[in-house]
């Protein structure tokens, strides 16, 4: 890109945006740009739109002079790559000042957003208007985007756990600067639009999803109302070798009472230790991981076994209670330690726990605040439980009060998220495979496995490191590449990409060819977003 096409582009960026919208601030570009995963892209320019008719102008100015540019929601993209471009010297296009909550409709549950509407917003906004609908809560924290998180097809633990499945509509610009907007709203149904998600013709909106067809400026979202009741369940499995049986007891509950419940969450020893106590650094093998007597003394001291299951439970009472029995029936026999919770009991026993003198300052309390947190989630209210896990082995925990921002407070981590089938012997071959690449790159194996059907398994690895040490990083990303390549060859493959393998698909040729020829027709110029999933 030559510097003087940018700086007549930037020329007009400001006269559109103004001063305090447009930026080649080298301090803030770098602030912007750093990230968990240790990668760095080269940034000419950020800008921050505030409405629809600003992006349309940006596109246009940027087709003018041929320049690239990458749009994110609010960058808070932790372990992907955060508000960084999949190719260098992209302009930036950062959505967070569009953050309006156009409409609610809170008769049938239907909320129409911009992009930089957070969790947190959402939030604030129910409860002042008693609005009694769960939030689409994810483990990033309250302070993500609710778009940003459906378009790279995310999910939580609430019933509607599938995020984009919940995306009912959207309007986009797109690469030409035209608006996209459905055949039903054009038609005069916005309203219908708005309820039925698949539309009238060809299903455009996927197109939108983990792409670079267009910028969304405006998207609707299905909530799901508050039941009568939310019941969390937890169990625990004691030994490794009892993983496949359990596996066909999940997907046993999933296909009988799996439409009252969010996704089934299945972690390992480990992933379980990481949200109980501090990682034990100056207790380290010469291997520079955890001895297996360490963590035996931190499982016994947390009540932690070999791998601990959570689900819940959404409904009125009855519908509860009889769920709650054919769980019993279902797991009782296989698992150990079958408990089950409601947001208030839990609440309850920390709050009580925090005032007695006697048992305040025992790891009890803990535990207990760990609990109570989890439980913030499962009843659809935005929690940082999550994210202290990106500081587990390095990073500074924010000591004031402020919000976590893992890639500000100097964390190393990269996710790895594959698919796999629900299948109990592919499960033991996944956790073997995961276990022996991350030892092999001396990283601790964390292993969480969500429902995503009763069918399929996503399941995220955090590959945690000191991303201030150049050899930790060197290692963390060679481990990541390795977990890749060989999931690949079992058959499991990412349900998603961070920027730094976005070239997968391109350098595999597996492109499809009609998503090459839509990319052509609406982006000749390939300005918008290039190199993201191989396009």
């Amino acid at each position: 890109m030559s510097l003087p096409l940018i700086e007549s582009a930037f020329s007009e960026w400001l006269q559109i945006l103004g001063k305090n919208s447009v930026s080649n601030n080298p301090d803030l570009l770098r602030k912007t740009t750093t990230n968990c995963i240790g990668i760095a892209k080269q940034v000419p320019v950020i800008l921050y739109p505030e409405t629809t008719d600003h992006v349309r102008k940006i596109i246009k100015i940027a087709i003018k002079y041929n320049i690239p540019i990458y749009p994110y929601s609010t960058g808070h993209n932790w372990g992907y790559g955060s508000a960084n471009p999949a190719q260098d010297n992209c302009v930036l296009i950062d959505l967070s000042r569009m953050n309006k909550i156009i409409s609610f409709d809170a008769e049938i549950g239907l909320l129409t957003i911009e992009p930089g509407v957070t969790q947190r917003q959402l939030d604030i906004f129910l409860k002042e208007q008693h609005y009694p609908y769960l939030i689409p809560v994810t483990g990033a924290g309250p302070d993500c985007s609710l778009m940003g998180n459906a378009l790279e097809r995310g999910y939580g633990i609430t019933p509607y756990a599938d995020h984009f499945a919940a995306v009912m509509g959207l309007e986009a610009v797109l690469p030409n600067g035209e608006i996209y907007r459905s055949m039903l709203n054009g038609l005069g149904g916005e309203a219908v639009d708005k309820a039925f998600k698949w539309g009238m013709g060809p299903y455009v909106e996927g197109l939108f999803s983990q792409s670079n067809f267009g910028i969304v400026t405006q998207m609707t979202i299905a909530l799901a109302p508050k039941p009568e009741r939310v019941e969390a369940f937890f169990f625990s499995v004691k030994k490794a070798d009892d993983l496949e049986l359990v596996v066909k007891k999940i997907r046993q509950v999933l296909r009988e009472v799996g439409t009252v419940t969010g996704s089934i969450n299945l972690m390992n020893k480990h992933r379980v230790l990481s949200m109980s106590e501090p990682y034990p650094k100056d207790q380290l093998g010469s291997d520079g991981l955890i001895p297996d007597e360490v963590l035996q003394k931190m499982m016994k001291r947390n009540q932690v076994m070999e791998w601990t299951g959570v689900g819940a439970i959404y409904g009125n009472k009855k519908v509860v209670a009889a769920v709650r029995s054919e769980i019993r029936k279902i797991l009782g026999s296989s698992v150990k330690r079958l408990l089950f919770f409601t947001p208030g009991f839990v609440k309850f026993i920390h709050k009580t726990a925090k005032a007695l003198p006697v048992i305040r300052n025992l790891h009890l309390v803990n535990v207990l605040d760990t609990l109570n947190k989890t439980m913030q989630l499962f009843a659809g209210e935005p929690s940082e439980i999550a994210l202290p896990l990106a500081y587990w082995r390095s990073g500074i925990m924010p000591a004031d009060g402020r919000p976590m921002n893992p890639d500000q407070d100097g964390c190393g981590l990269i996710w790895y998220s594959p698919l796999l089938p629900m299948k109990p012997n592919l499960v033991n071959q996944y956790v073997d495979m995961v276990k022996t690449i991350c030892i092999k790159h001396k990283i601790e194996p964390l292993i969480t496995l969500t429902s995503v059907s009763d069918r399929c398994w996503d399941s995220t690895i955090p590959i945690l490191f000191d991303r201030k040490n150049p050899e930790e990083v060197i290692r963390a990303q060679s481990c990541y590449h390795e977990l890749l390549e060989t999931g690949r060859l079992y058959g499991f493959v990412p349900y998603r990409l961070g920027v730094q393998s976005m070239e997968l698909p391109a350098k595999e040729n597996v492109v499809p060819d009609i998503l090459r020829l839509v990319k052509q027709a609406i982006d000749p110029n390939n300005i918008m977003a290039p190199g993201r999933y191989g396009l």
